[in-house]
C-alpha cells in the first residue's frame, strides 16, 4: 500500500533537517583539519613552547572615577616576564567572578622583564576583578 501525500510531507519535511546537520558535521569535521604550530591557531594537539615558563605577576593601577563613583582599574604592570620574551607582544583581560571580560589591554612590543598594560576606555570596575588572563606571543 503507498503512503498517503500527508506522510509522504512529514518523511520529506524529517529529512530536511537531517540533511542540514550532517552538512554541518562535515564542515565543522573539516574546520578541524591542518594543525597547530606556535604561530597560528586550530584544532588539533600539540606543544607550543613558551618564552615564560615560571609565570607572572599582575599588580593593578586603580583610580577613582567621581562620575561613576568608584574605583576603576586603568592599568596592570605585569612583571617577572623572562627575557626570552623581550620584543613580543602582551595581551591582557581582565575577568569578573563569571569570567566575563571586564576589560582588554595590550603591549605591542615587551621592553625588559615587566610591561604597564593600559586598560581600554575608563578602565574596568576594580571592584569586579578577580582574574587576569596574560598572553605573550610572536
Amino acid at each position: 500500500m503507498e503512503p498517503t501525500r500527508p506522510r509522504r510531507r512529514l518523511r520529506s519535511m524529517l529529512a530536511l533537517p537531517a540533511a542540514v546537520a550532517a552538512m554541518g558535521l562535515a564542515t565543522a569535521s573539516a574546520a578541524s583539519l591542518g594543525g597547530i604550530t606556535s604561530s597560528s591557531y586550530g584544532a588539533d594537539v600539540g606543544v607550543v613552547s613558551s618564552c615564560d615558563t615560571d609565570g607572572v605577576t599582575v599588580a593593578f593601577t586603580n583610580s577613582y572615577d567621581a562620575s561613576l563613583g568608584r574605583y576603576q582599574t586603568t592599568a596592570v604592570t605585569v612583571s617577572g616576564i623572562a627575557a626570552a620574551c623581550a620584543s613580543k607582544a602582551l595581551a591582557l583581560t581582565l575577568k569578573d567572578g563569571s569570567g566575563a571580560s571586564l576589560g582588554t589591554g595590550s603591549v605591542a612590543s615587551i621592553s625588559g622583564t615587566s610591561a604597564v598594560v593600559p586598560i581600554g576606555g575608563a578602565g574596568a570596575n576594580a571592584n569586579a576583578v578577580v582574574g587576569t588572563a596574560v598572553v605573550i606571543s610572536g
